[in-house]
């Protein structure tokens, strides 16, 4: 009788813990899935070795993507800032008046409904590290685009102009001890850039694990400058480049220089240490227990900026060509994506918000139009279902022809610095048989190029309209950004070319939110020799001071101004010439 008393207990120990097991895997199955987003910044194609690079070393994203479905057809803008605006919002990145990635182009409209807005009304918990790049300034930054906690650098790069001025002027180790902007709020944290973002990614999985989650995780690196810790710059730096692969005939990295060999050294570091802090990541994942209901994706913003191995997609960064724009998506987890599975269907970034909406059962809400659409089906397994896809970039405003591709399924038309009028100036290919682009098809298919042209031009037509291609305001004088400043990332003009360089001089767009007194500083780079004067112009008020020497900074202080819209510009007279401000505080007097 003992002994079938004990073995009553244990069936029912083992029955209560198989119960509490299955229920414990309802309740996931019930609960909205966790979403981390990683993404690098100028991370290639073939920078990776499960891509078949024969040098780099990335073993922790190499298991993710043994894991996950792989996107190999999946597209993003040329560049960062467009990128990131069509990721976040589904749309064309000129729809969203993001149309460059300075000069006054990287700021998203306001008004755009975000992933993290939507998401947060939802019961999300968001969270940004890294790198933003879409308007620094209130009513642009993420806490006014829906994340609810971000540590992030300025402008388009840790370093850049447009970042903080104490990272701008240490030229070489601005990725280390960064000054960053923590929810509006300026730090400075210690350690190199990378592990720091992941740092706190980490505190936020451990904060944020009772609720589902938003965390999107934006490295700047390996973005120039290419600045990594010792550990990492060792591991590669007697790689001699000299395996069959990189002599590889007819590729392009077979013609690697003497410096683009030093920066791919350089590149694959720090490769190394964004992989050893992805595993971070995913460790803390899987210690937390989120592993099962977290919905991973890794990707990576735009092509290589440098020439290395990239599987021999014709292009680098910048370039509508596939080698710009192709880039690697994984994604896994909460049981909707199928292990080690390749997909090659046509997607793009305007797909990855209806596609995650429809994951976590939350309807897109119908105020917003997206160009992309949901492809959870198509990853899936489904079959595809015909499609179109237009790209595009260039310095300055959108231009037609000087830098677009237009996909129709597995056909695309290139349009490089092409004549509208000259139809052999474009290039089409077969993506399926040709996807390194080297058989040009418009002479051999004119009607299709022809088609796929009338394609392009009628996307153009519409992005080109679009009423958030106007110029973008910082509201100066409001609560929620008590002090405002205007940097070179966001200064508009056709001098800004030069905005490493102090001769850069250009102008801001500003709305003044109240009637007041206000302070103006000018910031220059380096102290300001006795006796310069310092300008500061806001729409027809304009007033100017005298630089008293050993600062780099020149107040003008209460100057009344009006409730509206401005145009600001800043300059410095002095026995140089005319220069420009690093950047220009505006705060109301008090």
């Amino acid at each position: 009788m003992k002994r079938l008393t004990i073995l009553i207990l244990v069936i029912m120990a083992i029955g209560g813990r198989w119960s509490a097991v299955y229920a414990q895997k309802r309740a996931v199955g019930r609960q909205a899935p966790n979403i981390l987003l990683i993404m690098t910044d100028d991370q290639g194609y073939g920078d990776f070795g499960f891509t078949g690079n024969p040098h780099v070393k990335t073993p922790n994203i190499d298991q993710l993507a043994a894991r996950s479905t792989r996107l190999t057809n999946y597209h993003n803008s040329p560049v960062c800032a467009p990128t990131r605006a069509s990721l976040l919002t589904g749309r064309y990145h000129q729809r969203t008046g993001v149309h460059d990635t300075y000069n006054g182009g990287a700021i998203m409209a306001a008004g755009e409904t975000t992933l993290p807005e939507i998401l947060s009304r939802n019961g999300y918990q968001t969270g940004i590290v890294g790198k933003w790049h879409l308007g620094d300034n209130y009513p642009f930054r993420p806490s006014d685009q829906g994340f609810q906690y971000s540590l992030v650098h300025g402008g388009g790069g840790v370093g850049q102009p447009g970042d903080f001025y104490e990272n701008f002027i240490r030229t070489d180790s601005s990725y280390f001890n960064t000054a960053l902007s923590e929810n509006n709020r300026k730090v400075q944290r210690q350690g190199y850039c990378t592990d720091v973002f992941t740092d706190q990614a980490l505190e936020f999985l451990k904060e944020k694990k009772a609720a589902p989650f938003f965390l999107y995780v934006s490295y700047n690196a390996p973005h120039t400058p290419l600045q990594l810790p010792k550990k990492y710059e060792n591991m590669y730096k007697d790689l001699a480049f000299d395996t069959e692969t990189d002599r590889q005939e007819g590729k392009a990295w077979a013609k690697m220089t003497d410096n683009d060999k030093a920066a791919a050294r350089k590149v694959y570091g720090m490769a190394t240490n964004i992989d050893d802090n992805v595993g971070r990541i995913l460790a803390e994942l899987k210690k937390q227990g989120l592993e099962e209901n977290t919905i991973v994706i890794f990707l990576t913003d735009n092509g290589n900026q440098q020439l290395r191995f990239n599987t021999g997609f014709r292009g680098l960064k910048g370039s509508t060509w596939e080698g710009g724009t192709r880039v690697p998506f994984l994604i896994s987890g909460a049981g909707l994506f199928e292990q080690n599975k390749d997909v090659n269907a046509l997607l793009a970034h305007i797909d990855v918000v209806p596609t995650l909406l429809e994951a976590a059962k939350i309807p897109l809400p119908a105020s917003i139009k997206t160009d992309g659409r949901s492809a959870l089906k198509t990853i899936q397994g489904k079959p595809a279902a015909s499609r179109t896809f237009y790209n595009s970039w260039n310095r300055g405003w959108p231009e037609p022809y000087r830098n677009a591709a237009f996909y129709q399924n597995n056909y695309k038309l290139v349009a490089s610095n092409a004549d509208g009028d000259d139809l052999d100036t474009f290039g089409l290919f077969d993506l399926e048989k040709d996807p390194f682009e080297q058989n040009n098809l418009v002479q051999s298919q004119p009607a299709l190029a022809r088609q796929l042209k009338k394609g392009l031009d009628s996307v153009f037509t519409d992005i080109s309209n679009s009423p958030n291609l106007t110029p973008r305001h910082v509201i100066v004088g409001s609560p929620h950004e008590p002090v405002s400043i205007l940097t070179r990332q966001d200064a508009n003009g056709t001098n800004m070319g030069a905005w490493l360089s102090d001769k850069a001089t250009g102008y801001w767009n500003i709305t003044i939110a109240q009637d007041g007194y206000y302070n103006l500083r000018s910031i220059h780079t380096a102290p300001i020799a006795k006796g310069t004067r310092s300008l500061v112009r806001v729409g027809h008020v304009q007033r100017s001071a005298v630089a008293k020497g050993h600062s780099n900074a020149v107040p003008i202080n209460k100057v009344w101004l009006k409730k509206g819209d401005y145009l600001v510009e800043s300059w410095f007279e002095g026995q140089g010439g005319v220069t420009g401000p690093y950047y220009v505080e505006v705060s109301i007097n008090k």
